[in-house]
């Protein structure tokens, strides 16, 4: 009788690693190589751009696409170049301390952005408090 046992939790134990093994290889999600696309779609382009004030080019202007991480900085002269391709439909967020943010969407021809900045009017609420609660210990 003691062998009879034996033999049922052999079994059973043979029978629990079959069904987990099975399940580890057919929940496992296997990836497989994709060729790789060297030719872009007609739709994605790189964009070129200079962005500017009424004064002439600014640089370090951030221009980032909305909904990413994706975005770059204009250098001396103003001018980017977008690292990503962008696809019709995608907007771009053009920002500058001191400047209006813009948002500007691509067409279908879109490769290259001329854009002049608008100076954004900043306002201080309230004057400035004069009566400081704490005194200098510096003598004068």
């Amino acid at each position: 009788m003691r062998t009879q046992v034996f033999t049922q939790k052999q079994t059973l134990k043979t029978f629990g690693f079959l069904v987990t093994m099975l399940a580890l290889f057919a929940f496992n999600p296997s990836y497989g190589q994709t060729r790789a696309n060297t030719e872009t779609t007609s739709t994605e382009r790189t964009v070129k751009g200079v962005i500017s004030n009424e004064k002439g080019p600014l640089k370090d202007v951030n221009v980032t696409q909305q909904g990413t991480r994706h975005g770059t900085t204009t250098n001396e002269n103003g001018e980017f170049t977008f690292p990503v391709k962008l696809k019709t439909g995608d907007v771009l967020l053009i920002s500058y301390l001191g400047y209006e943010t813009q948002k500007f969407e691509i067409k279908e021809d879109t490769t290259f952005i001329k854009l002049v900045l608008t100076e954004d009017m900043i306002e201080m609420i309230g004057a400035l408090d004069s009566n400081k609660p704490y005194k200098s210990k510096r003598k004068n």
